[in-house]
């Protein structure tokens, strides 16, 4: 079903890809190259998404050396970005989904917090280079980026309607950052994190599997 969108900006991970049991491993690696030992417990699904020493300061709270955060920093980029083993997916639908679009002529992109190096890794093994118009990560600039930058500056750069643009996240902060980019936003109830909640509330759609996105007419 044809519709007025005509740009897509999606969110990587939790969205096209399910990368959970391949970071969390990789953050479990990182953690005992350092010989630092953590709560296993704490390697939930719900840690995905914020910015990288983020994520290990909330597996490790009470962790305050700066040296050593930065060590395990270091050595989790060095594993993720280099693991010839990825046991990621993508999330069923999603690559036809895609190409779909494509034919169709719409503009793809893809906005993602992770670094250039892993998502360059990811789309490339997957097959995604040739969808995507543009990728913007955390990192594109030379310095971290926020969502909502990556946003402005994709409206910007492609002259886009904003009336005729969407993001699509699994996290409310997806949701958040294209609603203050002022472009519709798609929350998506598959991905990462047991409680929908926030996500529901700041969307302006919201769907249950990658197929409703070509039938939604805004």
């Amino acid at each position: 079903m044809d519709n007025k969108i005509k740009n897509y900006i999606f969110d990587l991970d939790g969205t096209v890809i399910n990368s959970c049991e391949e970071v969390l491993r990789c953050f479990e690696l990182a953690f005992a190259k350092s010989n630092y030992p953590i709560d296993k417990n704490r390697l939930t699904s719900d840690l995905i998404g914020p910015p990288l020493k983020e994520i290990i300061q909330n597996i490790a709270p009470e962790l305050k050396d700066e040296k050593v955060l930065n060590e395990i920093t270091a050595n989790f980029r060095t594993i993720y970005d280099n693991d010839i083993n990825d046991i990621s997916f993508l999330y069923e639908g999603v690559c036809e989904t895609l190409q779909n679009l494509k034919n169709q002529g719409k503009k793809i992109f893809l906005a993602t917090l992770k670094p250039s190096k892993p998502t360059e890794r990811i789309v490339r093994d997957f097959g995604l280079k040739d969808i995507f118009d543009d990728i913007y990560t955390i990192d594109k600039f030379g310095e971290f980026i926020t969502k909502k930058e990556m946003i402005e500056h994709i409206i910007t750069k492609y002259s886009l309607n904003k009336s005729e643009t969407v993001m699509i996240g699994d996290a409310s902060s997806d949701v958040i950052s294209a609603n203050e980019a002022e472009i519709t936003s798609i929350g998506v109830l598959w991905g990462y994190g047991s409680d929908k909640t926030d996500l529901i509330k700041n969307s302006k759609f919201v769907i249950k599997n990658i197929k409703e996105l070509e039938c939604l007419n805004i």
